[in-house]
C-alpha cells in the first residue's frame, strides 16, 4: 500500500500582527502612563493648591487676631493681651520702630530679626530707607538698635494655626507704598518716611513732618500689618504667603481739648474779675481723670482752631485773660500779701502780684517827658521875658512783649496761678498748690500762645465732626442711642462699659439740673451750664446754620473728661464762654481735661478700620 503524504503550501508571513500587538501593548502603556501621571499631577496640583490656600488663610488669620487685639491694652484682658499700649513710637528702621507677633510650633524658633532663621523678614528693608531696590529680598536687618520691640506671641491655640509665622505692626509712610503710590500724590512734596495719618476720612501726610506725631496734629497713626504663613514640608511641597493690611483706630484724635471747625469765633474765657475757674488740660487722662502714664497718646493743645481769623482771635483772647489777671492783682494785693481796700487777694493773685515793691507784671506803661521854654508871653506872676518854664507831657503805651514784665508773658499753664496757700518769700510767695492742676496746659501748639494749635490740613476738623456724625446716624435705633428734649433728660446715661450716645432734639440746651455720663453727647447751637455736669466722653455742639456756643455758667461746676467741639453753620462764629471763678476754696470749680481713653471708649462699638490689602512676594 502506498502512502501519500500531503505537503502543506508555505506562505510568506510579515509580521502585521506582531507590529500591531505591539502598537497596541505600546499604546495602551503610554495611556497608562499618561493616567498615572495625570493622576500625580492632579494630586500634586491638589495638594499644591491646598498648601497655598492654607498658607493664605493662615496669613490672614493672623492679620484678623492682630487688626483685634490693637484695638485694646495689655492689661485689659489678661487671658488674651491686646496691644494698643504696646504699638511701635517710631517708623521702621528706627528704634521701636517695628513689633512682631510671633507663632512658633513646638521645638520650631521663629525669629524675624534673624537673618539665619528660616522664617526672615525679607520684605522689612523696604518700609524704610535701607538702599534695598524695589523687588528685591532684604537680606539685612535695621542697623539701628533696638529697632524691634520685644515679641509677643499669637493667641491661636497649639496646632491650630501652624503654618502662620509673625505678623509685623509698623506705622504706614509714604515709602511703604513706593513705587506706584504717594499719600500726598507726589512723592517728592514731603519725605518719603513721613507718617502717614488718618483724619476720620481720608489718609493725609503728617504735618509734624518726620516726627510721628500724628496723634499731636489732630489724627491717628496708620499702622501697616504684615503676616507671613509657611506651611509645613520640604521646600517643593511648603507655600509661602505674604499679606499686608493697613489698618488705623476707629476713633478720632482732636488736636485741641476745645476744638472749634469755624471761620470764627467769639471767646470770653474770664470774667475780668479773677482767675479762670474753667481749667483746660491738655495732657493724656485716664477714664477716671486721673493724669496717663507713659504709653498713652500725645498731649494736645488747650484750644484748636482751622482758621487763621479764629486762631487770632483766640490769642487775642488769652492776652485778655492774662492782662485781667494782671490789673486784678496789681489792684488787689500789696507786696505783703494783703488785700487793698475792699478787694480780695487770693494766694494766685499775691502769685502774680510777686513780693517786690513794684509788681513783677505790668499791662502798660508810662512815659513821662519834661521841656522847658520861654514865657515871654505869660502874664503870671513872676512871668515877663527871658523867663521859662517847664511843660511835662505824660503818655501811656502798651507794654512791649519782649519785656519780660509785660503782661504777655503770664504764664497761664503755671499752677501757683491756683494756688490755695502762700507766704512771704524773695520775689514771689511761696504757694500751695492743687496736684496736677493749672488753668491752661497741654501741648506746645504751633501759634504765638503755646495753648493754641491751627491745623495745617484745611479738611481735618471737618472729617473729624463727620466721622463723629457717622458713628451718631449708625447708632440711631441702637439701645445706647438717646434723643431727648430738655425736659426729659434724665439724670445720668451709659457706663464705662457701655457709652451712650445722647442727642439732643431742642434747639439748645441750658443745663439748670445735674447732669453725668459716658460716651457722645450732641448739642444744637448752645450749650451752657448751670450745675454739676460730669461727662466722660465726646461733647459736640453744632449747628446746621448759626453759630454754635459752649458756656460755663457762673455756677456751673463739674468736668468733660475727653474732648469737647464746636462747629457752626456755614461761615457763623464759635462761641466760647466761662464765667466760672477760682477761689480759694474752690479753685477749679469746672475742668475739661484731654482723654484719648474717654474718646475711644465713645468709638468702642467699632473695630479697626481696613484701609487697603495687598499680597506682596520675591
Amino acid at each position: 500500500m502506498r502512502l501519500r503524504t500531503a505537503k502543506t503550501k508555505r506562505v510568506p508571513q510579515s509580521g502585521a500582527a506582531l507590529l500591531l500587538c505591539l502598537f497596541a501593548l505600546l499604546l495602551l502603556s503610554s495611556i497608562g502612563i499618561f493616567l498615572y501621571v495625570s493622576t500625580g499631577t492632579n494630586a500634586r496640583i491638589a495638594a499644591n493648591y491646598g498648601n497655598n490656600l492654607d498658607a493664605y488663610y493662615a496669613a490672614k488669620s493672623g492679620l484678623a487676631e492682630v487688626r483685634d487685639r490693637v484695638s485694646y491694652s495689655s492689661k485689659q484682658n489678661p487671658s488674651a493681651p491686646g496691644l494698643a499700649d504696646l504699638l511701635p513710637t517710631d517708623i521702621a528702621g528706627n528704634p521701636q520702630g517695628v513689633l512682631y507677633v510671633v507663632n512658633s510650633a513646638p521645638g520650631e524658633t521663629v525669629d524675624p530679626t534673624d537673618t539665619r532663621n528660616k522664617y526672615f523678614d525679607d520684605q522689612l528693608c523696604h518700609d524704610y530707607n535701607s538702599g534695598i531696590a524695589p523687588g528685591a529680598r532684604c537680606t539685612n536687618p535695621p542697623a539701628s538698635s533696638n529697632w524691634a520691640l520685644p515679641f509677643q506671641a499669637s493667641l491661636a491655640p497649639a496646632g491650630t494655626e501652624p503654618a502662620l509665622k509673625w505678623v509685623r505692626i509698623n506705622m504706614k509712610t509714604n515709602r511703604v507704598v513706593l513705587p506706584n503710590y504717594c499719600v500726598n500724590q507726589a512723592c517728592d512734596s514731603a519725605p518719603l518716611d513721613t507718617p502717614v495719618c488718618w483724619d476720620g476720612k481720608t489718609e493725609q501726610v503728617s504735618p509734624g513732618g518726620t516726627v510721628p506725631a500724628c496723634d499731636a496734629n489732630g489724627m491717628q497713626n496708620v499702622y501697616m500689618l504684615t503676616s507671613l504663613a509657611v506651611t509645613p514640608g520640604l521646600r517643593d511641597n511648603s507655600a509661602r504667603r505674604l499679606l499686608r493690611s493697613e489698618v488705623v483706630a476707629p476713633s478720632i484724635r482732636p488736636p485741641g481739648v476745645i476744638t472749634m471747625d469755624a471761620a470764627g469765633i467769639s471767646p470770653t474765657l474770664s470774667d475780668g474779675s479773677s482767675i479762670p475757674g474753667t481749667a483746660v488740660d491738655g495732657r493724656p487722662h485716664k477714664l477716671d481723670g486721673t493724669l496717663a502714664g507713659n504709653n498713652a497718646c500725645s498731649a494736645v493743645a488747650a484750644l484748636a482752631t482751622d482758621s487763621a481769623s479764629a486762631s487770632s482771635e483766640l490769642m487775642q483772647s488769652l492776652d485778655s485773660v492774662r492782662k485781667g489777671i494782671v490789673d486784678t492783682a496789681n489792684s488787689s494785693c500789696n507786696y505783703d500779701g494783703s488785700a487793698q481796700g475792699s478787694n480780695v487777694c487770693t494766694p494766685g493773685l499775691w502769685w502774680v502780684r510777686g513780693t517786690n515793691s513794684t509788681p513783677r507784671f505790668v499791662t502798660s506803661i508810662t512815659t513821662t517827658t519834661s521841656t522847658s521854654g520861654s514865657g515871654s508871653n505869660s502874664s503870671g506872676p513872676g512871668s515877663g521875658d527871658g523867663d521859662h518854664h517847664v511843660i511835662t507831657t505824660t503818655t501811656t503805651s502798651p507794654c512791649d512783649p519782649s519785656n519780660p514784665s509785660c503782661y504777655t508773658n503770664l504764664d497761664l499753664s503755671a499752677p501757683q496761678l491756683l494756688a490755695t496757700s502762700a507766704t512771704m518769700a524773695p520775689q514771689v510767695p511761696a504757694v500751695t498748690t492743687p496736684p496736677n492742676t493749672s488753668p491752661m496746659t497741654g501741648g506746645p501748639g504751633n501759634q504765638g500762645s503755646g495753648s493754641m494749635y491751627q491745623s495745617p490740613l484745611p479738611m481735618t476738623l471737618p472729617d473729624e465732626v463727620s466721622a463723629l456724625n457717622r458713628l451718631v446716624s449708625a447708632s440711631v435705633n441702637q439701645t445706647n442711642y438717646f434723643a431727648v428734649s430738655s425736659a426729659n433728660i434724665a439724670g445720668s446715661y451709659g457706663s464705662n462699659g457701655n457709652p451712650a450716645i445722647v442727642v439732643i432734639t431742642d434747639t439748645s440746651l441750658v443745663l439748670n439740673q445735674n447732669l453725668s455720663g459716658y460716651g457722645i453727647l450732641v448739642v444744637p447751637n448752645d450749650f451752657e451750664i448751670n450745675a454739676q455736669f460730669q461727662w466722660t466722653g465726646i461733647v459736640l455742639v453744632q449747628s446746621q446754620s448759626g453759630n454754635a456756643q459752649f458756656k460755663v455758667g457762673s455756677s456751673g461746676t463739674g468736668y468733660i473728661n475727653g474732648a469737647v467741639m464746636l462747629q457752626p453753620g456755614g461761615t457763623s462764629t464759635a462761641s466760647l464762654v466761662s464765667n466760672t471763678r477760682s477761689t480759694t476754696a474752690n479753685p477749679i470749680p469746672f475742668r475739661i481735661s484731654y482723654s484719648c481713653e474717654a474718646i475711644d471708649m465713645a468709638f468702642s462699638s467699632l473695630p479697626y478700620k481696613i484701609l487697603g490689602s495687598s499680597e506682596v512676594s520675591f
